[in-house]
Formats: C-alpha cells, structure tokens, sequence
C-alpha cells in the first residue's frame, strides 16, 4: 500500500507540473466568466424589449414574452436559482469540464509511450496494474480539485450576479438542505468522470502516443455528444411521429441507454437527464443507482481492457 502511495504522489507531481492542466483549468473559469456575462446581456436585452418590442437582432419581441425571459434569466442569476448555474461548465450537453478533463487524461497517458519513460517505468517500477490505477487516482483526484475550484468561482460569481440584479446579498434562501444537495450533486458530478478518465487512460495505451490518444478520446466523445443532442429531438418529437422518427428512435434508445453519457447524466440530475419532458419513453431510464453501476461498469471494462493490453504488450521490448 505504501508502494501504492508513492507512485501515486508521483503521478500527481508529474500532472502538478504539467502547465496544460493548469491552462484548461484557466480556461474553463474563464468560460464561466462569459457564461455569466451572457446572462447578464440577455438580461438587459429583454429588459430593453419590453419597451422597444425589437430584440437583438431586430426581431419583433412581445412585451409579454420580453418581460418572461427577463424573469427566467434573473431567477437563473439570483439564489437559489444561480446554485444550478455552478453545473452548467461541468454537465452541460457539451461538458467543457469533462472535455478538459479527457485532454489531460490522453495526454497524460499518451506521452508515456511518447518520452519512453514507460520503459523504465515498466522495468524498474510497480506492476502494470498498480503503474494504471496510481495514475486513474491521480486524475481523479486532480479532477476533484478543478471541480470544487469551478464550485468556488461559482459562488463568487453567484454573489456577483445576485448583487448585480438586486443591489443586495442576501443568502437568506440558501439553506442547509439546499447546501446539502449543492454537495450531493458535486459528488456525483464528480464521480462521473471516473469512467472517462479510465477510457483517455485506455485511450493513450491502445494509441501508444498523446496525439493519437487524444482524437481517438475526443472523436469518441463527440459521437456521444452528437447522439445525446439528437436523443432530444427524438425524445421530444420522435415518439409523437409514426415512421422515420419511431424507427430511428428503435435503434438509438438501446444503444444510447448504456451508453457514459446517459448514464453520466441520470447519476448527476438524480433520475432528471432531461427536466422538460415527462416520463422518459422506454427504453431509457432514469434510475441514479442503475446508472451508478452502469459507469462502474464502464470504469472496469476500461481498466481491464488498458490492464490486458499492457500485460501483453512487449513494452520494454
């Protein structure tokens, strides 16, 4: 275990040096940033409609319409309701976070291959499997910290925003329980990560290189990005289309349903993927704790197949 321990803080030295990692980490806040801002802008720009009745772009805009997104947008920079913004960098459709998140996983397990160091590392060091779960931990936890930092610049902001809309703070509405949910949903939006920081792992280890490690990670999650985004169209409208959008939707549920991403989505909401519909059509569902073994499974399935490879790869050869 004390072996274990120190190859441990060594990956987490290597990934503390690594400059890449503290730049994602300066750009995500930054997208945080612009997010607020973004809302501040529509904020106003309703609130401009309401006498105008033109919108940005010189659309005609209803007065009753202008003054119910200004609502919407202050409700959403104000507490309690700014609380859901601090998620929308890591669980957004795209998920900035986790898409950083996979770059330093890629790269961090790529240019082992690229330096030589897993030579060394594979002759002179740990097993392969304690080398594989040393580094998982180390991004792991490197990911807690740029997530509970995201957290942070979200409750300044969220100060920011509150004062900015009502020329107070008051944080009279952010109760215990509400604090307690705001840590549920940081831990679980946390912990599912865990199955893609195992899959950029097994990524740099099938592609033997960073380079090729990171577009087979980010051409991977993209395909996921792409079937999430089009699952809510087919959700929406497919199921109320006889034909085409029904067939579609037939071969898109199974395969999307064990997919990360869905099951991502229902562990961080809780059984709520897609808070605007009603009940999910089947076969999707909406189970936290069916999902949670779901990413647990993907998370075995990737280290077994990175832990096989490397066993049977001729590393120092």
């Amino acid at each position: 275990m004390r072996e274990w321990i120190g190859w441990l803080r060594a990956e987490l030295l290597k990934i503390g040096r690594r400059r890449l990692g503290w730049l994602l980490l300066l750009a995500l806040m930054a997208v945080f940033v612009f997010h607020v801002r973004s809302l501040n802008t529509g904020r106003l720009e309703y609130q401009q409609a309401q006498g105008s009745g033109v919108g940005r772009f010189g659309q005609v805009i209803m007065p009753e319409s202008a003054e119910a997104g200004e609502a919407e947008l202050v409700r959403r920079m104000t507490f309690p309701g700014f609380l859901d913004e601090v998620w929308v960098i890591a669980d957004s459709q795209v998920g900035w976070a986790l898409l950083a998140a996979l770059i330093l996983g890629a790269i961090q397990s790529g240019e082992e291959y690229d330096r030589g160091t897993i030579r060394t590392l594979m002759v002179r060091g740990p097993s392969r499997t304690t080398w594989l779960l040393a580094k998982l931990a180390a991004l792991f936890l490197v990911t807690g910290f740029a997530w509970l930092v995201l957290a942070l610049e979200g409750g300044v902001l969220g100060l920011w925003t509150h004062h900015l809309v009502t020329g107070t703070i008051d944080l009279s509405s952010v109760d215990g329980g509400r604090l307690l949910a705001l840590g549920g949903r940081f831990l679980r939006s946390w912990t599912s990560t865990l199955p893609y920081l195992a899959f950029a792992l097994a990524a740099g280890i099938l592609a033997r290189g960073a380079g090729p490690a990171l577009a087979l990670g980010m051409a991977a999650r993209f395909v996921e990005i792409f079937s999430g985004i089009g699952g809510l169209f087919l959700v929406a409208f497919g199921m109320g289309m006889e034909g085409l959008g029904a067939r579609i939707y037939r071969l898109w549920a199974p395969l999307h349903v064990v997919s990360m991403e869905w099951n991502a989505g229902v562990w961080r909401t809780w059984g709520k993927p897609y808070p605007m519909f009603g009940e999910l059509p089947s076969p999707l569902h909406s189970n936290p704790w069916l999902a949670a073994l779901a990413l647990l499974a993907w998370t075995t399935a990737w280290l077994a197949l990175a832990s096989r490879t490397l066993k049977q790869r001729d590393i120092t050869g």
